[in-house]
């Protein structure tokens, strides 16, 4: 109870929307998988290298629930709380555009962090999966990617994405950091360079 979120004024010039999500795998006690996410509006800053980065922002929502559909593996799981994630990020950012277009402001970015190296790779990578029922949502995302609805998905050291709260029975600190002081750095394993065109097999170092 003596717990809360504490919000702190951003730059709005350099604030960006990020969406960590996380997925867990038939852990519950009827075997469902818990899905969770954490949408946190936020400036980035890098200390020189791209292979971490800081954000100090607030959060603005954040689900944990568990799935209704059968999941068969832990890529279904990761998958649906980045679909959930995503569309509730859409709703609000149609919103945050709005009023950042008549302050005359750039759009904000979105940002997937994802702790998931299979579920990255099939969205950056264009890897495939045997599940046919999930190629549409896999396509979908793809396709917001490449329409730039989604700037950047990156995956994420999993001690650093605060969506394990959501998913895990005893999660890292990654959350408490973030409520406690609305900061928290961030290891990134691999990420694309979309300043150039986007290729499948253009991955950055990893850490």
């Amino acid at each position: 109870m003596d717990r809360g979120l504490t919000y702190v004024p951003l730059q709005l010039d350099r604030t960006k929307i990020f969406i960590f999500t996380d997925g867990s795998f038939a852990n519950n006690r009827d075997l469902s998988s818990q899905l969770g996410f954490i949408i946190v509006l936020a400036n980035e800053n890098h200390t020189g290298d791209r292979n971490n980065f800081k954000i100090h922002g607030n959060i603005i929502h954040w689900n944990s629930v568990k799935c209704k559909r059968v999941t068969r593996s832990v890529l279904a799981s990761e998958l649906y709380g980045m679909v959930g994630g995503f569309d509730n990020a859409i709703a609000l950012s149609t919103t945050i555009q709005q009023i950042v277009q008549n302050l005359q402001i750039p759009p904000i970015p979105i940002i997937v962090c994802t702790d998931s190296k299979s579920l990255y790779d099939c969205l950056v990578k264009l890897g495939t999966t045997q599940e046919k029922r999930l190629m549409i949502d896999i396509m979908s995302l793809r396709e917001s990617y490449e329409n730039r609805e989604i700037s950047e998905i990156r995956w994420i050291n999993g001690q650093d994405n605060p969506a394990d709260a959501c998913t895990k029975h005893q999660p890292n600190q990654a959350l408490e950091k973030l409520v406690s002081t609305n900061m928290l750095q961030i290891r990134v394993e691999a990420f694309i360079d979309r300043i150039k065109p986007i290729q499948s097999s253009e991955l950055a170092p990893a850490v």
